[in-house]
């Protein structure tokens, strides 16, 4: 079952909605107990059990004694500040046989937040707030330290609460379920509805690449930098939605009398994954971009462009940790 992405409907009482925090992770189901090995899922449905040996064995010891159950729930990361950080999991995602060193230096925890099935019964079409009581009895509540555990919900408090609480925290955002919604499996449903915590900052912008199609003349996406504490450019990503269709012409005539050809970049700094057929820029142009998290890595994930900043010089322009 899957959450639509929006707001809360206008007019809905916050008493016939459910919150939890949306964890930064993937989407994982797990079968365990029935006298069988665990079993864990991908979000397709792809067996991914070799993956994640540690949740394995906690959940055999969980519940290898008992009937069987299904969890659904997210598999996380969890960084030094103790935030889920997706950058982490990422070392671990495409491992099908994760080594003893990977395991120690990425552990990985399991947040189940549903029960579909019960001791061998399909409890998909109980109410959620019952699922969720069920869940509480059978799973340990959140705590540091827990290969499994299941997170908290909150009944009553508005979505603005919730999405400060998110905010402050440094989570993704929150998952809103009506109380009374049954599972519906591999469907997108408004009985679910996540909203995202967004985050801003100013760039500057060292490159920029033609788009496809109707836009091969103009700008596609920029290539994006901002300065360390050391006042050095770091490269941070590429952003290539949240533009009209004028603002990409004009990009491309303000760009191109700034055009140089070689990166602005240090050489201690250049990155490998530029894309083909980038055309590098001096670092005189500032814009604002919106965007979900910056990861371990140095980089901006699911950004939008949000306009141009002609009142921030360039050297104000620093990474997000810095702010």
């Amino acid at each position: 079952m899957l959450a639509t992405l929006g707001t809360l409907p206008a007019g809905e009482s916050s008493g016939s909605w459910a919150a939890e925090i949306k964890y930064d992770g993937c989407r994982l189901l797990a079968s365990a107990g029935g006298r069988s090995d665990p079993v864990l899922w991908s979000r397709n449905l792809n067996v991914v059990t070799s993956s994640y040996p540690e949740l394995v064995e906690a959940l055999a010891d969980a519940f290898g004694g008992g009937r069987r159950v299904v969890l659904d729930g997210e598999v996380v990361a969890l960084g030094a500040d103790g935030r889920p950080s997706f950058g982490r999991l990422q070392r671990r995602m495409h491992v099908a046989r994760p080594s003893t060193v990977l395991r120690r230096q990425v552990t990985v925890n399991f947040f189940a937040f549903d029960l579909l099935v019960l001791n061998g019964k399909d409890v998909m079409s109980v109410p959620y707030l019952d699922r969720r009581s069920a869940l509480a009895e059978l799973v340990p509540s959140h705590g540091a330290g827990l290969p499994v555990q299941a997170p908290p919900h909150w009944l009553g408090l508005s979505a603005d609460t919730m999405l400060g609480v998110a905010r402050e925290t440094g989570m993704e955002g929150v998952v809103f379920k009506k109380v009374s919604s049954i599972y519906l499996p591999g469907r997108r449903t408004r009985s679910w509805v996540k909203t995202l915590v967004r985050q801003r900052m100013s760039a500057i912008v060292i490159g920029w690449v033609a788009g496809g199609g109707a836009q091969r003349n103009v700008v596609g996406s920029l290539i994006l930098g901002a300065y360390d504490t050391e006042g050095v450019l770091r490269h941070i990503g590429h952003v290539g939605t949240g533009f009209t269709a004028s603002m990409r012409r004009q990009l491309r005539d303000q760009l191109g009398k700034l055009e140089r050809p070689t990166s602005p970049l240090p050489a201690s700094s250049t990155h490998g994954d530029a894309p083909r057929g980038v055309s590098w820029v001096e670092p005189r142009v500032v814009v604002d971009v919106e965007f979900r998290e910056f990861s371990e890595s140095g980089g901006l994930r699911h950004s939008s462009f949000k306009g141009q900043r002609s009142d921030i010089p360039p050297e104000d322009a620093t990474l997000p940790e810095q702010r």
